[in-house]
């Protein structure tokens, strides 16, 4: 059996995980001098309180090889194979520490470890819909190389946006690229973003939180073409992503199922991996088409 492996920027559940036999990688948080696991030093409830309340400012940071190892080798030893989706190289160093850490493992073992290494994309849910899509091929007894094809095979359908409520927290993490020109309005504006090529990518500005919702909703219908024309009309899948607001991702749901043919809809909240950039109160949502 092939078994699919993530970090925890993808933002899956643990109920998601339990039932897809996922396993994760904590990422680094990083307050100052003081280093956290996600999801396992660092609750969630945690992280945006010292988000808020910390004079210094938190970074996130790759897993050490060993980390990867840890949840590589009992299933491996349980005679299974691994696909592993990261985050991508040109955001983290998160795939190149797990192309160090299976070089040391085909090291030890004197052999090809039976491990795909996978180079992803995308972010948070977006990345979480393909280890999902790739763990119910693994479930269903496929390969290897058809859990990996069936991964890479929704970056064309894929579609990543986010609300903020203030370019603060992209300002004070560095990642705010081409959104830079907004700074000089960023208190009077709500920013909408889209995470594409492994960059933040800008959209547009709304003047209120209202017309942000409804230009989300809008997104859905026609996805931004930043990484090109998006695949698939089918039934959507889709998940609202969440900053700590999970009374306006109820509303976002409500809306979704109202107007669309949705075929999955799951809820999430950010995890630490994107809230450094978005702050409190941001809502996402990653979705694509069958």
């Amino acid at each position: 059996m092939v078994r699919v492996v993530t970090d925890s920027g993808a933002h899956l559940s643990p109920e998601l995980r339990s039932k897809y036999k996922i396993g994760t990688v904590p990422l680094q948080v990083l307050f100052g001098t003081r280093a956290y696991r996600d999801e396992v030093d660092l609750s969630n409830e945690q992280f945006f309180y010292m988000l808020t309340h910390e004079k210094t400012h938190p970074t996130t940071s790759a897993p050490a090889p060993q980390d990867f190892i840890n949840v590589w080798k009992p299933i491996l030893d349980a005679g299974e194979e691994i696909v592993s989706l990261s985050i991508p190289s040109g955001l983290s160093a998160t795939f190149s520490s797990a192309v160090n850490a299976k070089a040391q493992l085909d090291q030890e073992r004197g052999k090809e470890t039976p491990i795909t290494l996978i180079d992803g994309r995308w972010l948070s849910m977006a990345m979480g819909f393909q280890a999902l899509v790739g763990a119910r091929v693994a479930l269903a007894g496929g390969s290897r190389e058809a859990v990996a094809k069936a991964i890479t095979g929704l970056d064309s359908r894929l579609s990543l946006v986010f609300l903020l409520d203030t370019l603060e927290y992209l300002k004070r993490g560095g990642r705010i690229g081409k959104s830079r020109a907004w700074l000089g309005t960023m208190f009077s504006v709500k920013p909408i973003l889209e995470i594409a090529h492994a960059s933040v990518e800008p959209l547009e500005r709304v003047r209120s939180r209202k017309a942000g919702l409804a230009r989300l909703l809008e997104l859905v219908q026609t996805p931004p073409p930043t990484n090109g024309p998006r695949e698939g009309d089918g039934p959507l899948h889709i998940t609202v992503l969440h900053a700590r607001a999970p009374e306006a991702a109820q509303q976002l749901e409500n809306e979704i199922r109202a107007r669309f043919n949705v075929a999955e809809l799951v809820m999430a909240e950010i995890g630490p991996t994107i809230a450094v950039h978005t702050g409190p109160d941001a809502l996402g949502l990653a979705f694509y088409r069958e």
